[in-house]
């Protein structure tokens, strides 16, 4: 919706189109055009914080440049500083922050003669 209004104000006024009758058009409310340029315009990542403390933890447990901590562990430094979040939203963090741990099993076969 924005964008035709960014079109729109190129052109004569007496050409453009009014909001009105773009909302008719598309079949949206006024009060929802309005809420979400709104929403859009103050926008702010209420988790930011909490991504800087993860990043911080994983850091912490990185070893030869690998994610070492996964999210329990994770979890369980954050509740230590006082920010007690779910599992699910710390994997959700952790997916938008790049961190992923590199599994390492030890227990694997070595492939070749001593095998």
């Amino acid at each position: 919706m924005d964008q035709i209004r960014d079109d729109q104000s190129q052109r004569p006024k007496k050409l453009r189109y009014k909001i009105g009758d773009l909302l008719k058009a598309t079949g949206l409310a006024k009060a929802t055009y309005h809420d979400e340029r709104k929403r859009i315009a103050h926008s702010h990542d209420k988790y930011e914080e909490a991504k800087v403390q993860i990043l911080k933890i994983a850091q912490r447990f990185r070893l030869r440049g690998r994610w070492t901590a996964g999210y329990r562990r994770i979890q369980m430094e954050l509740d230590q500083i006082g920010l007690h979040l779910s599992g699910d939203t710390i994997r959700k963090l952790m997916r938008e922050l790049n961190i992923q741990v590199t599994l390492y099993n030890r227990h694997r076969k070595r492939l070749g003669k001593n095998s």
